[in-house]
């Protein structure tokens, strides 16, 4: 990948971009792209490995199967959607003790009262500010002395105000978490107003079709966040081209008109690292 391609605050290092991933493929794209931590997302999970919404149906186990073999697929950074830990503080602790085990490098831990849904959709609720906060100081001690980081997601500003959103923030920071990320906010005067009142790194999620206005990078910087999340985009992009592709499958009975919009076999197989394989077979097959 050329240099010349990265935009340049990405370049600089002034922001960070994270790119949304749900299995070993999209993140071994996102890798090949050029980005520098991929985050394994709930919402992408949810759709991808159990054909559902993002809505409290996925297990702590099934998010850590999916993040163990994500973390094996790619070399860079790995942060793992870890809901509200799937319970309690202990289970906090047994999510972040799995993580560090595998060397994945950071959890987001959320706020809402579980079942918990995605964050841009309606009827969210929340915990206690006091509970969350028990839930990051066992993430902390889980973490322990690893190069790990806890990003802390509030989701009270829907249900509960911009002013209680903001003091949860703070508390949360107070209590350990590296980055502090706001939920759902809808316009830049919100954003303005959580980056000046919360200290320390700042977390914002570019959805679209969600809540969140989707501002240039140039904006998101001036406005004081450094962590940008594109969660979702590679999924919904994934999800139009192949529904594209097979609607056309079906009405033509051939693709050969949209071969130029495909990623060739050949192409393919060399991102999933055939050739190594091929080598290690002949390595280990007699006579060879």
């Amino acid at each position: 990948m050329s240099t010349a391609k990265v935009h340049p605050l990405i370049k600089q290092m002034q922001v960070m971009l994270v790119a949304g991933v749900y299995d070993c493929l999209s993140a071994r794209l996102a890798e090949r792209a050029g980005f520098s931590s991929v985050v394994v997302t709930g919402y992408g999970v949810a759709a991808s490995y159990l054909g559902e919404p993002d809505f409290g149906l996925l297990t702590q186990t099934e998010i850590l199967d999916v993040a163990r073999r994500v973390r094996r697929a790619v070399k860079i950074p790995v942060i793992v959607d870890g809901d509200t830990g799937h319970g309690g503080a202990l289970n906090v602790m047994r999510l972040v003790s799995e993580l560090v085990d595998m060397k994945c490098n950071g959890v987001l831990l959320e706020d809402q009262t579980w079942p918990k849904r995605c964050g841009h959709m309606r009827d969210k609720n929340v915990v206690p500010m006091e509970e969350h906060v028990e839930k990051i100081h066992a993430a902390r001690e889980a973490a322990g002395d690893a190069p790990f980081f806890i990003t802390a997601r509030t989701d009270a500003l829907t249900p509960l105000g911009l002013d209680e959103a903001i003091r949860r923030g703070i508390a949360y920071k107070e209590a350990g978490a590296n980055l502090i990320f706001v939920e759902a906010p809808e316009t830049v005067a919100q954003l303005e107003r959580i980056a000046a009142e919360i200290p320390g790194g700042k977390v914002i999620n570019m959805i679209e079709g969600g809540k969140t206005p989707i501002l240039p990078l140039e904006k998101v910087h001036e406005l004081g966040f450094f962590s940008v999340g594109y969660v979702l985009t590679g999924l919904f992009a994934a999800a139009r081209a192949m529904a594209d592709a097979y609607e056309h499958i079906l009405e033509h009975g051939t693709s050969t008109a949209i071969t130029d919009k495909l990623m060739g076999f050949g192409e393919l197989t060399s991102l999933l690292g055939l050739e190594q394989k091929y080598e290690l077979d002949t390595k280990f097959t007699p006579g060879r």
